[in-house]
């Protein structure tokens, strides 16, 4: 599981994962903190030593981006 994740988020994303499930999602560029939300096809979780990322693919562009998962405003959140 990954270390700077939330279970619960990263059990998400794994779904998402598996199952070839598009998501929109809105991000914030850790760089230059642009905003994106747009339809990704999520590959894979990738772990870093200072974050987690969801490797995607932007659908529009084809092009796979590489998304900080703390970063993600819209991941669905648990309610108990």
């Amino acid at each position: 599981m990954s270390a700077h994740t939330p279970r619960q988020v990263a059990e998400r994303l794994e779904i998402a994962i598996l199952t070839s499930e598009q998501m929109r999602l809105h991000w914030i560029d850790e760089h230059d903190q642009t905003h994106y939300m747009t339809i990704v096809l999520p590959l894979a979780i990738e772990e870093r030593e200072a974050a987690d990322y969801l490797r995607c693919k932007v659908l529009e562009d084809d092009a796979e981006v590489l998304v900080r998962i703390d970063l993600i405003q819209n991941l669905p959140t648990p309610t108990k």
